[in-house]
């Protein structure tokens, strides 16, 4: 007689070593890099510069406190304003799990009266963390398509996103590569960033 538990053992232990992870509802996650005390103390500073912010954020669009700046010719998006304190520092950095920033003092701060408003449910999250252990963070200039859907993040070791996030659940999923694969598949999204 066969044991029907070997099969479902061995298969749960093939998700464990795959990284994989049960996601029972994706969270949201807001990145605060100021609080009252001014910058968190989870972060160091790894240098500051001169700039200006031109616009809003395209890597976090629904966050009225994040901009997309320069400093010379390096274009840095996002970059969060200190709303609590000194209006014209901003705070950049490429991901929500980096700890360095760079602050970016500004002549003026950022002109926020014609800043058009984007509802976190109409946004793409600035970055993502998959149940498979990828971490991505969306692309703000042009990028590629793949089976017709454009490649919205990029992912450490060449992974990528493509296409529309499914959030019709509570748990949302997204079209993610492998670099190197022959596939798209989906994969729930554990945390999103914004």
């Amino acid at each position: 007689m066969m044991n029907i538990r070997t099969p479902l053992v061995l298969l749960l232990a093939a998700a464990a070593a795959c990284g994989a992870e049960s996601v029972s509802v994706t969270q949201i996650r807001m990145f605060t890099p100021y609080g009252p005390g001014g910058l968190s103390k989870s972060l160091s500073v790894s240098e500051t510069v001169s700039g200006n912010c031109f616009a809003e954020s395209i890597a976090n669009a629904s966050r009225a406190d994040a901009w997309r700046c320069n400093a010379g010719n390096a274009i840095q998006d996002p970059c969060f304003q200190n709303v609590m304190g000194d209006a014209r520092i901003v705070a950049c950095l490429r991901s929500p799990w980096d700890d360095r920033v760079t602050l970016l003092t500004l002549a003026s701060p950022p002109a926020s009266a014609s800043r058009k408003e984007i509802s976190r449910e109409k946004a793409l999250p600035w970055a993502l963390e998959l149940a498979n252990g990828a971490h991505c963070t969306l692309m703000t200039g042009a990028t590629a398509s793949l089976a017709g859907m454009r490649i919205n993040y990029g992912c450490p070791g060449g992974g990528l996103v493509a296409g529309d996030m499914d959030r019709s659940h509570p748990v949302w999923r997204v079209f993610y590569q492998k670099e190197g694969a022959s596939s798209l598949d989906q994969v729930d999204v554990a945390v999103a960033w914004y």
